[in-house]
């Protein structure tokens, strides 16, 4: 019994035929027992296999894995085995077209968007026929990238009459968005102008005729923009905001054309303080001043005819009054202009408050305030009026240590009785009037230290 089981057992544990061994000396003749591969293949691959190891013996720097078996048949077909391992990204991007694109239909929409999603070179002239290309950007919106939509927007651009195309984008508002974008980025603002218009925007219709306007930069665009207002914006509805705005600009072209002609006085020009502040930027000059902004205009204005009566153009008060100039932006402008011209801006800064305090106009940043004028090399006397005006006793003492108004330092560390502070502070002032101001201070026996 113990034999008749052994022999079974050997019986499902061995094979009559011998799989094949390279490396076997008892194989090289016997190619007929391979499975699935005729006597000459096999005799061929044997040959290849001798080969590639005797090289790669001879040179041990070669590696196996750039080798290439090839298997030639009798009706000449070839096909070749590469045994190179894809990297990683190779295998992340067959997989996932593998999952995605069928073989069958590859010139299909959701095909060719998906292949342009994954980076894949695509021939979109197969889309000939509208159905077809509406199709397309049909699945690209689906599919909900941008770049792949502006891919498909661009090769309809090139092969659809503009006509054709917006017909296409007016019932499809996420391409016809995207495709907005793409024009404004080309400065065709005009075409974007009627695709906004089709679509019943009238408002970004009419930002966008105002932007084509100003991209010509001719020098009649005052009659360019009363042109733009008497035709084009006419016929939009519900734009009165932008139409007002058109015609503010018609009043600040009218009004810098005159000034712009001004000879300024050369004894106020001399007195301009010539620094300038990174924070500011430069200022605008005369012959720059033809088209420039309306907070530049009122600037220049504040700089060279502060003093002007209201009833002429050059006046700051009357373009505060006309263009609807809000008080913070006129105190801003209006202290940067003061300040280029040499003069002093705490008039138009500080205004008196509650019982007659003195407090900062419009709500501006003191400190922000006192950064320009420091590095615009303001006068002194700014920072000993603004200074006192800091609520915070804590800002207000590293402000004044920033822009050396040791007396405000002074005043803050007596306030607040530290004594040991005020020691250290005149220790490390070399000014004689400020450590004698400090002595007096601490020779006054009514004040309780709390050290």
């Amino acid at each position: 019994m113990a034999m008749a089981k052994q022999e079974e057992d050997n019986y499902w544990t061995s094979s009559v035929t011998k799989g094949f061994d390279f490396d076997s000396e008892e194989n090289q003749d016997n190619f007929s027992e391979l499975f699935g591969v005729t006597h000459k293949e096999t005799a061929q691959l044997s040959k290849q296999v001798k080969e590639i190891t005797s090289n790669t013996r001879a040179k041990p720097s070669s590696s196996p894995s750039s080798s290439t078996l090839s298997l030639n048949s009798d009706n000449s077909s070839s096909s070749i085995i590469r045994t190179s391992q894809p990297n990683k990204n190779y295998l992340v991007t067959n997989k996932l077209l593998s999952t995605t694109i069928h073989v069958e239909s590859v010139l299909s929409p959701k095909d060719v968007v998906r292949s342009l999603f994954l980076g894949m070179s695509v021939d979109l002239h197969y889309f000939k026929k509208l159905t077809d290309k509406t199709a397309l950007l049909d699945e690209a919106v689906r599919l909900g990238d941008g770049d792949v939509i502006v891919a498909v927007l661009l090769y309809l651009q090139r092969t659809l009459h503009q006509s054709v195309l917006f017909s296409v984008l007016i019932n499809r508002q996420v391409a016809a968005d995207q495709y907005i974008d793409m024009l404004e980025k080309q400065n065709c603002y005009k075409e974007a102008a009627v695709l906004c218009s089709q679509m019943k925007r009238s408002r970004q219709a009419a930002v966008h005729l105002y932007a084509n306007t100003l991209k010509e930069k001719k020098k009649d665009l005052s009659v360019m923009l009363q042109q733009l207002l008497k035709n084009e914006l006419n016929a939009l509805t519900g734009i009165e905001m932008e139409a007002e705005i058109v015609n503010e600009h018609i009043q600040l072209l009218e009004r810098q054309k005159p000034i712009a002609g001004l000879k300024r006085n050369e004894i106020e020009s001399g007195k301009l303080n010539l620094s300038r502040s990174p924070l500011v930027g430069s200022p605008v000059q005369q012959d720059q001043l033809l088209g420039s902004s309306l907070l530049e205009t009122l600037q220049y204005c504040c700089r060279f005819h502060w003093n002007t009566p209201e009833n002429l153009l050059v006046s700051p008060a009357a373009m505060k009054s006309t263009f609807a100039i809000t008080d913070r932006q006129f105190a801003w402008n209006a202290c940067l202009g003061k300040l280029l011209a040499g003069g002093d801006p705490l008039p138009v800064l500080v205004t008196k408050g509650l019982f007659g305090s003195p407090k900062i106009v419009a709500g501006l940043s003191i400190s922000r305030v006192l950064e320009i004028v420091w590095k615009m090399d303001g006068p002194s006397m700014i920072f000993d009026q603004l200074l006192p005006l800091i609520e915070s006793s804590q800002l207000r003492c590293q402000l004044a240590k920033r822009y050396h108004r040791h007396r405000i330092v002074i005043d803050v560390l007596t306030s607040n009785k530290d004594r040991l502070a005020l020691l250290r502070y005149r220790d490390s002032v070399n000014d004689a009037a400020v450590v004698e101001y400090v002595n007096n201070i601490l020779k006054v026996s009514s004040t309780r230290w709390k050290n």
